[in-house]
């Protein structure tokens, strides 16, 4: 894995020209909205990946990467559009520069090329979820069941159990298609053979009764068993009379078919039901409307992540009321797909009765080609294909099925006059035939029963063979969702665990016993929260959108740890906690700082107040981040970075103390506010949130006494000699600081407000700017990986500390 140790980008997206010096360090830019803080990443994005994801998806049709991935003013040079980007191989300590340009953005250069580094930045771009928004994180928690398990199972790299699971339903559901066409088959050959034989039920008793009749007559012995497997003709004496025709069966087939077609009432009934309930999808044309659309509306409910409809592009008021008309039209869509389930089911009833028909025109065939009309032969054969043509267009979707509306009313499966008149007329023709002889009536009554037992035979086989099949890929998928579901719960727990400590780490003040779960099952992921003890609930239920942002955050922490283990070592996320709180901000420093020491976080927010919290918490130091001012189409992020002790003194080197004046107080006004909130200074209540500075350095002073005394006192309680050392240092140092500042405080105000003193010197300046540094000096650790500010830990209070420790007064007494 890689860590990043330096950004250089030459106009491209709204940059002109930036250097970040990343030292594979956390680092933090902050600015309003619309200074270009994006860019940057975009611009990481780049490097790995040679796309843009910001400018894929919902909502981007027209943009493409070569014609809006430059610079406005460089569109039609997309090879000035330059990302160059120094990675660190944590494995190596080797450091090379990936560079791309928009004009060729699946090619990049690496300098120095080598094996090793190719194998640490290919497994980085196999990881692109290591730069994320906050709208693709918070869909962690938003999301649909469903969606959820997708989109974490796509994280961790699990994506493929979903399309094995997939593919296994796919084929269990054409296994059990197969098994319905041939059950089918075998209840039709059952039917005809039973109808031949003139039995009820195929019990073999009566099979062999009838059967063991004609035998009998031909001197042929009797079957004593009667299988699947039995020749209904074995051992029968072969004789030039020995066709299949049987007066007996065709004179019941064909007055079978006349009777069908006079009596169509069942038919027609069904055919009426399916008319009727498709007439409604033509009066109302809404209704098919709702049905195509209902898909797409469970997709973008369950891809909601805020005010931001994915399907129409458009921001709503907010998320819930988005959510809620998402809900009215789903909830509309229901009496659609009543209708559709209505519609499916008529269409079922009517197809068998088109199959049925279509099996009585095919047994008449063969009595029509021996002993009707030349033409009957042909008119049946023809009425037989219309009758499965039909079958097939009315289809097994609303859309085929209304496709076929006209055709239904048409009657399709009604005769033509001439097969009715030959029909009869065959028909007085069988009946005029002389009575077969017993022989040659037996002998063709069980041709034509070997030759539909052999068909049952087929049918049953076929049957046996899909139920196998059928119950084999049920098993298969009942096996494979058992096992994944398992596994995935295993690793769910894990992922569980993580995520509720990170939490309650977070909201450590109010939710410090937060729990979470996560339930798989075949192809979703439940998640349930605590709310307080009460009970779990979708997060969505109860929960603020600040605690949602929290939870986001929390849930993809726990899943790249679960996915990466020790080689999560960067990651870049982009206004993650827009809607967190102060207080927990500043904790989410502290989780990002214990729980993942080793990580680079490149973070970016328009809120300087937390920007700041990372450096107080020791997350960034004073160097590790960039401050983005505003924005210009011709001079791209106006930023700064770095030390703003040496941008006070680059000033002074220019002669500009008026804005070395200016940094310098928004430099106290910003860290002493810092400083009383970790010490406990204590503040007059502002409505207007408008406090001096000096309201704020007196309170740092007094509070920073304070705490010295109770220092002194618990040193002297415990006999500690060094402790007694260490605090009185403290206390010199003070004393010799606290004076000087206090006497060159005056001169800030004044070279910032441009009255009488605007036009001071450097020189004036400069033991106002010593007397600061020394008096912040005070509160920060010495210790140079460190540099964070003092905190008072504990409740009551123990301790005056560091982040690293170096710093550390006892306050707690003896007793």
């Amino acid at each position: 894995m890689i860590q990043l140790e330096h950004l250089h980008v030459e106009d491209f997206r709204g940059i002109r020209v930036l250097n970040l010096p990343l030292k594979s360090k956390s680092f933090a830019i902050h600015g309003p909205n619309g200074s270009g803080k994006s860019g940057v990443v975009d611009a990481i994005d780049f490097a790995l990946s040679g796309s843009i994801h910001r400018l894929l998806g919902a909502g981007t049709g027209g943009v493409s990467l070569l014609k809006h991935g430059p610079h406005v003013h460089k569109r039609n040079d997309p090879g000035a559009a330059v990302v160059e980007l120094t990675v660190k191989d944590i494995d190596t300590g080797d450091t090379a520069v990936i560079r791309r340009s928009i004009k060729d953005p699946n090619i990049f250069s690496l300098t120095p090329d080598t094996a090793p580094m190719r194998a640490s930045i290919a497994e980085a771009q196999a990881h692109p979820e290591l730069t994320l928004s906050r709208r693709e994180i918070i869909r962690y928690v938003l999301a649909q069941p469903g969606t959820r398990a997708q989109e974490v199972q796509a994280l961790l790299k699990l994506d493929r159990l979903d399309e094995f699971r997939k593919l296994l339903k796919s084929a269990l559901t054409k296994t059990s298609a197969a098994l319905n066409v041939s059950t089918t088959e075998k209840s039709t050959a059952e039917t005809n053979f039973a109808a031949h034989l003139g039995i009820g039920e195929l019990f073999a008793g009566e099979i062999a009764r009838e059967v063991n009749q004609r035998r009998s007559a031909l001197g042929a012995p009797s079957l004593t068993e009667i299988t699947i497997d039995t020749n209904l003709e074995e051992r029968l004496a072969a004789t030039a009379d020995s066709g299949s025709f049987n007066l007996v069966t065709a004179l019941s087939e064909v007055a079978g078919l006349i009777a069908a077609l006079e009596d169509t009432t069942h038919l027609r009934t069904h055919q009426s039901e399916l008319a009727a309930v498709a007439q409604e999808f033509v009066d109302d044309p809404a209704l098919l409307e709702a049905l195509q659309h209902r898909q797409l509306l469970d997709t973008g409910l369950a891809a909601l992540v805020d005010g931001h409809c994915p399907l129409c592009d458009h921001d709503w008021e907010d998320i819930d009321t988005l959510r809620s008309h998402l809900s009215s039209k789903i909830e509309r869509s229901k009496s659609a797909v009543d209708a559709r389930t209505r519609l499916l089911k008529a269409a079922d009833f009517y197809r068998a009765d088109v199959r049925r028909m279509k099996e009585s025109v095919d047994n008449a065939i063969p009595f029509a080609m021996s002993h009707g009309d030349d033409t009957l032969p042909h008119l049946l054969t023809t009425f037989s294909a219309g009758l499965a043509a039909h079958g097939q267009t009315v289809g097994a979707t609303p859309e085929s099925i209304l496709a076929a509306a006209n055709t239904l009313l048409a009657s399709a499966f009604t005769a033509e006059g001439d097969i009715r008149l030959l029909l009869g007329e065959m028909d007085t023709n069988l009946k005029a035939l002389p009575d077969q002889s017993a022989a040659t009536a037996a002998r063709s009554y069980l041709a034509v029963a070997q030759d539909r037992w052999s068909r049952v035979r087929v049918a049953r086989s076929q049957a046996g063979k899909a139920m196998s099949v059928r119950d084999n890929a049920q098993m298969i998928y009942d096996s494979f969702c058992e096992v994944s579901d398992t596994a995935l719960k295993e690793l769910y727990e894990t992922v569980e665990a993580d995520f509720s400590r990170f939490y309650q780490i977070i909201n450590s003040d109010d939710e410090g016993h937060f729990t979470a779960e996560l339930k798989p099952s075949s192809g979703s992921l439940d998640l349930s929260v605590d709310f307080y003890g009460i009970g779990k609930f979708p997060p969505t239920a109860y929960h603020s959108e600040g605690h949602q942002d929290g939870m986001g955050v929390c849930l993809y922490l726990a899943l790249v740890k679960q996915l990466l283990g020790e080689g999560f070592r960067y990651a870049v996320l982009d206004d993650v906690v827009m809607s967190v709180d102060v207080n927990h901000r500043k904790q989410f420093c502290e989780l990002l700082k214990a729980e993942f020491p080793c990580v680079q976080f490149i973070i970016t927010t328009h809120d300087v107040v937390w920007a700041r919290q990372m450096q107080s918490a020791g997350l960034i130091t004073s160097k590790s981040q960039a401050r983005f001012y505003g924005w210009t189409v011709n001079g791209g992020p106006v930023h700064e970075q770095g030390d703003i002790w040496e941008r006070i003194d680059e000033d002074l080197a220019k002669e500009e103390v008026a804005g070395a004046a200016h940094k310098l107080r928004r430099r106290l006004e910003a860290a002493v506010s810092d400083i009383a909130e970790a010490i406990g200074g204590k503040v007059a209540y502002q409505g207007d949130n408008n406090y001096d500075l000096s309201v704020f350095l007196d309170a740092v002073k007094g509070r920073y006494g304070d705490l010295l005394g109770k220092a002194a006192a618990a040193a002297n309680s415990w006999s500690d000699a060094d402790a007694v050392a260490a605090v009185q240092a403290q206390k010199n140092a003070r004393a010799a600081v606290a004076p000087g500042q206090e006497a060159q405080a005056w001169l800030i105000n004044a070279l910032v407000h441009n009255n009488d003193w605007a036009n001071g010197s450097v020189n004036d300046f400069k033991p106002v700017l010593k007397a600061s540094r020394e008096f912040l000096n005070l509160f920060t650790c010495d210790n140079p990986a460190c540099g964070g500010w003092i905190y008072v830990v504990g409740r009551p209070e123990e301790a005056l500390r560091c982040a690293c420790g170096k710093y550390n007064l006892n306050l707690k007494k003896k007793q």
